[in-house]
């Protein structure tokens, strides 16, 4: 799989930079919700670093892309709690994540290999969530909640969770290589749409802050 992933690294390695760099000029530091999006994409961009250094000197990168999984899941949620309050939910869920993913990094996958049951259960808990929260606001008739710009930070890594969580599930590399058109693969068509929706997203987000505080 991390074979199938590398083609498209270069194109996720722009989109992180550009996203990043928007973060680092827009947010505001008195913000909580800012300064986790700033983490999120610095752990992003820090794994993407990493990634090319071990790349040129032909080391395995599987341990950074484990890492990266590890504190960019516990971050979304630790954002998505942060955000609807429920402080209880993240005392329990987090380490609950931060535990399995530990245990699977050094006892069941390991650490030579791509943790596929830590991006699932992680991105599985944060779907799980995000989506009994929804319906919770909607059963309260809350639909401020739905057109605010913090639902749409929460919404933001949705397809990215759900859109690997399936092709990581099935654990195929045949499937990941079907060729679409051309010389074009299932994974590559998947990956770069993907990560044009959710770091587009978080650029919209951030944009849509920027014009807030300006207008107030």
């Amino acid at each position: 799989m991390i074979k199938t992933i590398l083609p498209f690294m270069n194109f996720t390695q722009l989109l992180v930079i550009i996203s990043f760099f928007v973060v680092l000029f827009t947010y505001n530091r008195n913000n909580k919700l800012h300064r986790i999006v700033l983490a999120i994409l610095s752990t992003s961009l820090i794994s993407e670093i990493v990634c090319f250094i071990f790349l040129y000197l032909k080391a395995d990168i599987s341990l950074v892309y484990n890492m990266n999984t590890l504190f960019h899941h516990s971050l979304w949620l630790f954002l998505l709690f942060s955000t609807t309050n429920r402080k209880t939910l993240l005392k329990i869920v987090l380490p609950v994540f931060l535990t399995y993913g530990l245990i699977n990094l050094t006892s069941i996958e390991g650490h030579e290999k791509f943790n596929y049951y830590t991006f699932i259960f992680g991105a599985f808990l944060y779907l799980i969530f995000f989506i009994w929260e929804s319906f919770y606001r909607l059963k309260k008739e809350d639909f401020e909640f739905f057109l605010s710009n913090n639902y749409l930070l929460l919404f933001a890594p949705v397809l990215f969770f759900f859109g690997l969580s399936v092709i990581f599930g099935f654990k195929s590399r045949q499937l990941s290589e079907t060729i679409i058109f051309g010389d074009t693969k299932l994974y590559t068509v998947i990956g770069y749409f993907i990560n044009i929706v959710y770091y587009s997203l978080i650029n919209l987000y951030m944009y849509r802050e920027k014009t807030i505080r300006h207008e107030h």
